[in-house]
């Protein structure tokens, strides 16, 4: 894991030395092992290592393999079955690291090589012979690409903040995304970024550079509708195909050279990854450590649940808790290691997850996310299901609501939440929104939007600043593209029965997890209680908002004020989400000097 950095300057100029470190020194967090830098003609190559396999010198990067040269961020978790198949084609390897296989692969396949890889990436590769320059990003975005293409340069990098060293950069905010941020609440939903003119390649495509002619095309390669597969022919044959593939793939994404270790929130998702873990790992499973958030409130904190997996995995379990001050002195310091403003607090408690998770030499941590994406785990997937049954199906239709209705299903005040109206908030801004995308009809249609457009690739960013703030990689077993493949292609049915959600997993799992986690129905996942912290402290968020708005007037209409001020005195918490957005939108164009 690490953090990549290029240029490509127009024909006969040659990039600065000094500039190409800085910017890839801005990294230095995603890779502080060791740093390194490739020269040739026009083009540059930086990255910082964050040493995970094959921990020697060897693996320094940018490496070079015949005449190939990568920067590469991420990590190939079927390495050792490709480099079997290329040492039975010829090929010869001087390393054991994963970025030497991706070398040899591209080598041998070209730019199809991606289609044979399991894991996750991005990264640019230059072919001396083809003077081209081939950039792809993973299936899913779990690792990041930005690039900028102006005054007939192409730069790229892992994160937003590399670009600040060069001499064209500007801090310009894109106001239909910062509108589809403060209103909506989407982030990284498209691959338009907050900052205007900084594009991210999006999930599944890849960049090529023509060095000839001096011109880049980008292209898709992976899609999740494109790839279908044949499926057991029963719920109870199917359940047993997923726990396969899930057992499979918590073991390849354990595979390290360093210490792996587990975010446990105590959920189902991130439960089934550590009773996996603790199977795979035999003899040493007393090793296994994980990190848990506590909440110092009952309402939100997951303690029991852990406990209950704890009870029947002797786990060691590092505790993270955190209170109000805590919470709101670190709002900056996680604004700069994302880049953009904050969407809730629970990112400040995942932040806090992985810093414990490096002070106790934890260099990987496994996490659960994308099971709820694959698997409907959110109550938003309710009515595209039961319009999938439909009234062809009567009996079954009713059954589906009598269960969603039911009162050990859902909590109280949350029933059928997700048929209100959202509420007018742009009155209160200056701001348009970007068209959306449509989302299509269906179960399937609304599952695949969730993965490509919805909420996935915004908790992939998080996730991914989050650790690598800590200079910890993240690996997300569920995002296995074997298992993404083969629960895309599961009836509705077998996700969604009687109002539960992800029962596949619930079936696959019932041997190995304890009956309070296997019946848990709620969702929450290192949950904080920021609306109650708001409650609580209104003169506080009162304050940073009207500085938010008397700052930034060509984005805050002066009657978010006195909205904000009703809100908080009638205790309206329905709206405190999106004044917290409102709150950290305005320190980060404060930090970063966002021009509109």
């Amino acid at each position: 894991m690490c953090g990549i950095f290029g240029i490509v300057l127009p024909k006969g100029e040659k990039p600065d030395e000094s500039l190409v470190q800085k910017a890839t020194d801005m990294l230095w967090h995603r890779g502080p092992d060791s740093g390194g830098y490739f020269f040739e003609n026009n083009l540059a190559l930086g990255n910082r290592r964050l040493a995970i396999l094959d921990l020697s010198d060897q693996g320094q990067q940018p490496m070079s393999y015949q005449e190939l040269t990568m920067t590469y961020n991420g990590e190939l978790y079927n390495y050792l079955e490709l480099k079997k198949e290329l040492l039975q084609l010829g090929h010869i390897f001087k390393t054991d690291t994963d970025t030497e296989v991706v070398l040899a692969a591209y080598q041998e396949w070209g730019k199809d090589c991606v289609l044979r890889f399991n894991g996750m990436w991005a990264f640019a590769i230059y072919d001396k012979k083809k003077q081209t320059l081939f950039c792809s990003r993973d299936r899913f975005g779990i690792k990041p690409f930005y690039y900028i293409w102006q005054n007939n340069t192409l730069t790229f990098a892992s994160e937003i903040k590399a670009f600040q060293p060069l001499p064209f950069w500007r801090p310009i905010l894109n106001p239909e995304i910062a509108g589809d941020y403060l209103i909506k609440g989407l982030q990284n939903h498209t691959n338009q970024t907050l900052y205007k003119n900084v594009i991210q390649l999006s999930a599944g495509h890849h960049l090529i550079f023509d060095l000839k002619k001096h011109q880049f095309s980008v292209e898709e390669y992976y899609s999740v509708n494109q790839f279908k597969e044949d499926k057991p022919d029963t719920f109870e044959k199917s359940a047993l195909k997923f726990k396969e593939i899930l057992e499979d793939a918590v073991q390849v994404h354990s595979r390290s050279d360093v210490k792996v270790g587990s975010a446990l929130s105590g959920g189902l998702d991130s439960s089934s990854i550590v009773a996996l873990q603790y199977k795979i790992l035999g003899d040493k499973k007393e090793n296994l450590e994980v990190v848990s958030y506590a909440s110092e409130i009952p309402k939100y904190d997951e303690s029991p649940f852990v406990e209950s997996l704890v009870e029947k995995y002797p786990v060691r379990v590092h505790k993270v808790s955190s209170t109000f001050q805590d919470t709101f002195s670190k709002i900056d310091k996680v604004i700069q290691a994302h880049d953009e403003p904050l969407l809730s607090a629970s990112l400040i408690a995942s932040y806090d997850v992985f810093e414990t998770a490096k002070k106790q030499g934890l260099k990987v941590m496994l996490d659960g996310q994308g099971a709820d994406e694959i698997l409907a785990g959110y109550g938003t997937y309710y009515i595209p299901f039961l319009k999938s049954i439909g009234l062809g199906k009567p009996f079954l239709l009713i059954q589906e609501i009598l269960g969603l209705l039911g009162k050990h299903k859902i909590r109280t005040s949350k029933k059928l939440s997700f048929f209100k109206k959202a509420p007018d908030l742009g009155q209160y801004l200056n701001l348009p929104t970007s068209k959306l995308p449509k989302i299509g009809k269906g179960f399937q249609n609304y599952s695949n939007y969730m993965i490509q457009k919805g909420i996935l690739p915004a908790l992939l960013l998080f996730e991914d600043r989050n650790s690598m703030a800590h200079s910890v990689e993240s690996r997300v077993p569920f995002l296995d593209h074997r298992l993404v493949n083969f629960s895309m292609n599961l009836p509705a049915t077998y996700k969604i029965k009687k109002g539960i959600r992800k029962i596949i997993l619930r079936k696959a799992m019932a041997k190995l997890l304890p009956e309070k986690i296997l019946k848990r129905y709620d969702k929450m996942g290192f949950s904080t209680p920021q609306e109650q912290w708001m409650d609580e402290h209104p003169e506080i968020f009162l304050n940073a908002i009207q500085k938010s708005v008397n700052q930034y007037p060509a984005i805050f209409d002066k009657s978010l004020i006195s909205f904000a001020e009703r809100a908080f005195s009638s205790h309206q918490m329905y709206h405190y989400a999106f004044l917290w957005r409102v709150m950290t939108f305005g320190r980060w164009m404060e930090l970063y000097r966002l021009e509109k």
